[in-house]
């Protein structure tokens, strides 16, 4: 498999080869970003403000709602997946090959963000509910 998981009581960290962003949708609440490889796919959906960290080490908040706010994202087409980190806490950390990292923390009142695995990523499953806690299912 092209994926190991590093796992401990805080957090779930998980290391990818050979993942790439090749898709990347938008609706009226939520981005989502879909990988590939020769063997397993993963998807990833933020449905709260979740801050987007360039290669160069600028930082910048975005708000999936504010769809027009979500230009930046069109950026990691392409973009190898490094790993994806999910904690204890409900926060999502995806780390690009460039040095790019996405962040997104619990929302009070709403579904945050979810992780879903196909193919040998079959069964990797994350989600963080409103109000955050263990996102693992």
């Amino acid at each position: 498999m092209q994926a190991s998981l590093i796992e401990s009581d805080d957090e779930h960290h998980w290391i990818l080869l050979d993942h790439q962003v090749t898709q990347l949708l938008v609706d009226a609440a939520s981005f989502r970003l879909q990988t590939w490889s020769m063997d397993a796919s993963l998807e990833i959906r933020v449905a709260a403000p979740f801050t987007l960290h360039t290669a160069g080490g600028a930082a910048r908040a975005l708000d999936p709602v504010e769809s027009e706010q979500l230009a930046p994202v069109l950026a990691l087409m392409r973009r190898r997946v490094r790993s994806i980190t999910a904690t204890r806490r409900g926060e999502l950390a995806v780390e690009f090959g460039d040095g790019a990292r996405l962040d997104v923390a619990p929302h009070a009142r709403q579904l945050a963000w979810e992780v879903q695995g196909g193919g040998a990523l079959e069964g990797l499953a994350y989600r963080c509910d409103a109000g955050g806690g263990v996102p693992w299912l």
